[in-house]
């Protein structure tokens, strides 16, 4: 296998220091995200996105979450946003034009997740990735909307996708991609997926196997060890990271994901 593609950084030995050390410091250059989910079933994967983002060094968050939320979260996130719901409490389709006009003021939008099994969610998600046009990431069951609708991300190059290995699998199997991921697959046949899959579309991918974190992005690969961190986290660091440099995307990511395993370069 050629693996020069492929790059493993280990405690005291990140791939790109000079990106870490590059990191804004100040609150006014250190990008603006926007964190977008929750439903009526749990708004968890928001809540801890928006403390994890806090953490990476983001400079402004602003949260939006359906309005069946508003009594709930009001105290625990008092700077969250609302918009309009459906009956199971998901998001509604009205709530597109906040969305767009959210993503406008972002450097970059992130889904974490919760977004619940409405039909009408479903539709409005759809009909946003048609209209975004901002650094954009997908975790949790946000990544259920590409797999009945492939064709909104094919060639979507602000993408950033967050996948667990079920998901890597599935999304595998709805764009009819000529490699399979499995369970018994040594590291390097991870890498090689993961190179082959980016050379092939234009997303970065956060993924996880065998202890260790994931980046793809233009058929680079690298890997980073979990040590005891979460995907979400994972993913959380990487969307930052990136929107705060995004002419270096595989190398944010990846330094995104040092920075959080293993600290700053001493």
């Amino acid at each position: 296998m050629d693996n020069t593609y492929f790059h493993q950084q280990t405690a005291g030995k990140p791939l790109f220091s000079d990106v870490i050390w590059s990191q804004p410091e100040q609150q006014s250059t250190a990008g603006k995200l926007a964190i977008i989910g929750g439903s009526g079933h749990g708004f968890y994967t928001v809540s801890r996105a928006y403390a994890d983002a806090s953490k990476t060094g983001i400079g402004s968050i602003r949260v939006l979450l359906p309005d069946v939320l508003k009594r709930t979260v009001s105290y625990l996130l008092p700077e969250s946003e609302f918009a309009p719901s459906t009956k199971s409490g998901g998001l509604a389709r009205s709530s597109l034009s906040i969305l767009v006009e959210l993503a406008a003021w972002a450097d970059g939008v992130l889904f974490p997740g919760d977004l619940g099994k409405s039909s009408e969610t479903a539709i409005l998600m759809e009909h946003y990735l048609e209209k975004n046009t901002s650094l954009l990431s997908l975790a949790g069951d946000a990544i259920s909307i590409i797999y009945d609708s492939p064709s909104l991300i094919l060639d979507n190059d602000r993408l950033c996708l967050i996948l667990d290995f079920n998901q890597l699998q599935k999304l595998l199997l709805n764009i009819r991609f000529p490699m399979a991921a499995r369970s018994q697959m040594t590291i390097y046949q991870m890498a090689e997926l993961l190179h082959a899959l980016t050379l092939g579309y234009p997303w970065s991918v956060i993924t996880e196997h065998e202890n260790l974190f994931f980046v793809a992005y233009g058929g680079k690969v690298s890997a980073t060890s979990k040590e005891d961190y979460t995907l979400a986290a994972a993913g959380v660091a990487a969307s930052v990271w990136r929107l705060q440099q995004p002419t270096k995307t595989f190398e944010a990511e990846s330094s995104g994901l040092y920075v959080l395993t293993n600290g700053a370069v001493a």
